[in-house]
């Protein structure tokens, strides 16, 4: 019996060993395998990311590295640029040493799996030419397809961070290059996956320097809506004109020696429909730079007469020039009136000035109102101007009027014969 009972435990211990070397052979197959595709994994994703960058129409698109951190569930593309086809636009149209695309892990204890892209230090240039291939102003919407395809997960956060902005000219006299630096945009809950259920439950707030001014801007949006829905605010303070001189000499052939431009704008959209407002202010505009034009005596006397104009259309006390200029509208085509904007000039001359800051009048609530209520109507209408109508509106015919007005004659009536019944039965 003893002889049996070691003859089976050396079997079993045999079955042990060979069953403990196949596991350890397969692990050990397994992790050189995992190690293998993480060495190699760079070189594909690498090689996947400059194939999609080709597919965006007109564009030609490079990246040099990238990294994987599979603890963090996240890669990083190492210095990306996209530049138009052709070879006629100097400067590529994006550019960014590093994005960082991951999984949002904060978003797990919301039951949701989503991700998160960060970019840092981009630069964006708009380029203005002569013609199509030498200028670079838009990109096919189809950008957003190779997005996808580089996040495959939903993106529900997106933040660029020290960003700069750029609009250039390479063939104007002089050309220009006029832009924002310090660009900061933060967007979050994009796919709602905290489970908001406020009307707008994403949040857009940015930021960015803009020669010795401040643009700030903050919007609440609902960013799954298949039309535009959206509540923003946005305001320009402090921008010195002197230093967009360069710009404004290429289009309107004058200098300014001083001046400060703010701007604030609010809008709201929803169901494809628009309304807002935007307000430009001047202050202390100095048209005529005799040190820099001393010797071009024809464009000193343009610069006075630009300057006297915008004399008259100042409000004296307070040293500015300003405009509020109204719309509302299609959401593809925005209705701005060109009597409204003189109107607001005129009025802004020579009876007040404007209040330099958001009016917050401007709200997703205040859509769908009879645009007799606005502001600028009220306006309008109490200086014996009338009532100007949304173009957006079709106007009705004869025909259409006079259904609507049978139709309301036929629900009085009906209206009227249920009273008669419900008083005769409460009588009996």
């Amino acid at each position: 019996m003893v002889a049996v009972h070691k003859k089976r435990s050396k079997k079993s211990l045999s079955v042990f060993v060979r069953t403990r070397k196949k596991l350890m052979i397969v692990l050990g197959t397994v992790l050189v395998l995992l190690i293998a595709i993480r060495i190699a994994l760079p070189y594909i994703l690498l090689k996947l990311v400059n194939k999609e960058l080709q597919n965006i129409p007109g564009y030609t698109g490079h990246v040099d590295d990238i990294d994987v951190a599979l603890i963090r569930g996240a890669y990083k593309i190492k210095m990306i640029k996209l530049e138009k086809t052709g070879g006629k636009v100097p400067v590529p149209f994006f550019s960014a040493p590093l994005i960082d695309l991951s999984l949002q892990w904060a978003s797990l204890f919301h039951g949701r799996i989503v991700g998160q892209i960060e970019v840092d230090q981009p630069v964006l240039n708009f380029v203005k030419g002569p013609t199509e291939e030498t200028s670079q102003t838009k990109i096919d919407s189809s950008w957003t397809d190779v997005v996808k395809k580089l996040m495959p997960l939903k993106l529900n956060k997106f933040e660029i961070v020290e960003g700069q902005i750029h609009y250039r000219d390479f063939h104007s006299k002089p050309a220009f290059d006029i832009y924002t630096t310090q660009v900061h945009i933060l967007a979050e809950n994009l796919n709602n996956a905290e489970k908001n259920k406020e009307l707008l439950p994403s949040t857009i707030t940015a930021s960015a320097d803009v020669y010795g001014g401040k643009a700030t801007a903050s919007m609440k949006m609902d960013a799954l809506a298949k039309t535009p829905t959206f509540d923003g605010k946005a305001k320009l303070e402090g921008l010195n004109l002197a230093n967009l001189n360069n710009f404004i000499d290429a289009f309107a052939k004058f200098d300014i020696k001083s001046g400060e431009i703010s701007i604030y704008t609010e809008a709201a959209a929803k169901q494809g429909q628009i309304t807002g407002y935007t307000k430009p202010i001047i202050k202390n505009l100095k048209v005529v730079n005799w040190e820099k034009d001393k010797e071009k005596p024809l464009k000193i006397a343009y610069e006075a007469v630009v300057g006297a104009i915008a004399w008259v259309f100042k409000n004296h006390n307070k040293e500015q020039l300003a405009t509020r200029v109204e719309f509302e509208g299609n959401i593809k085509k925005p209705d701005i009136n060109i009597w409204e904007l003189i109107g607001q000039i005129l009025k802004n001359a020579f009876i007040q000035a404007l209040y330099p800051s958001l009016e917050y009048s401007v709200s997703i609530n205040s859509l769908g109102k009879d645009s007799k209520d606005s502001q600028l109507n009220k306006e309008i209408s109490g200086s014996g101007g009338g009532i100007i109508k949304n173009k957006t509106d079709p106007k009705k015919s004869k025909k259409e009027l006079r259904k609507e007005k049978r139709a309301e004659k036929k629900a009085a009536k009906e209206k009227k014969k249920k009273e008669e019944e419900k008083k005769e039965k409460s009588q009996s």
